[in-house]
């Protein structure tokens, strides 16, 4: 008989996982008090792994648990933004100069896939893909720098700001410049250009807020 897969994955990352998917394309709504028993009756989720994953979202602020009040999706708040976007500037050099140094291979095609996929994805208007492209993207340079602890923070950092840049890029409708950047920064890691992927690296993120910035000083539609 054989024996069960080891990786198969616990009810809860399975919820965590649908849980996240859902705040990130903002299909739970910023703000929006989650039900626990709603979310049990209609995905047929177990109470304690839904906890479980609940606690988990919110250690990466996706998430809020209000004692005595429950549970909310996170508000979008552009403070919060500018203040994760402050903080990813200040490591986001050095640490793209560290997954330089050190990027296999086979991460560097990955970033190739990873560019195109998203581009084919932009421009059907997948704004969903993009994002999660997006993150996966920056998840292999996190993952380059071979520190967990300073991938750890990295990817803390991009969930909070994928939010935000789906909400811009479905709002605008054009992604397109973060993709270009993408793909300027793939060639870069390609080249082993240290210095020059740190200081493209920081003009990426830089460039994202104020990308976003404006996005949101224009008028609804």
């Amino acid at each position: 008989m054989a024996n069960a897969n080891p990786k198969t994955p616990r009810e809860s990352d399975r919820i965590e996982d649908e849980l996240r998917r859902l705040i990130l394309t903002l299909e739970l709504e910023p703000g929006l008090a989650i039900s626990e028993a709603s979310l049990m009756k209609e995905y047929g989720w177990g109470r304690t792994p839904l906890r479980e994953a609940f606690q988990r979202l919110a250690e990466q602020s996706l998430l809020q648990i209000i004692p005595h009040h429950g549970v909310v999706v996170a508000p979008l708040n552009i403070f919060e933004f500018v203040e994760v976007m402050d903080a990813m500037s200040m490591v986001i050099g050095p640490a793209a100069a560290l997954a330089c140094k050190h990027m296999t291979n086979a991460q560097l095609e990955k970033l190739d896939e990873l560019v195109e996929k998203g581009s084919t994805a932009s421009q059907t208007g997948d704004f969903v893909h993009v994002a999660e492209l997006d993150y996966e993207f920056h998840r292999e340079l996190a993952d380059a720098t071979g520190n967990r602890y300073l991938r750890d923070y990295l990817l803390h950092l991009h969930r909070i700001a994928t939010r935000f840049n789906f909400a811009a890029w479905k709002r605008d409708r054009n992604s397109t410049p973060s993709l270009e950047e993408h793909r300027q920064l793939a060639t870069l890691f390609r080249q082993r250009n240290v210095d020059q992927v740190k200081t493209a690296m920081r003009e990426h993120i830089e460039n994202a807020r104020s990308r976003l910035m404006g996005s949101l000083a224009l008028p609804e539609d």
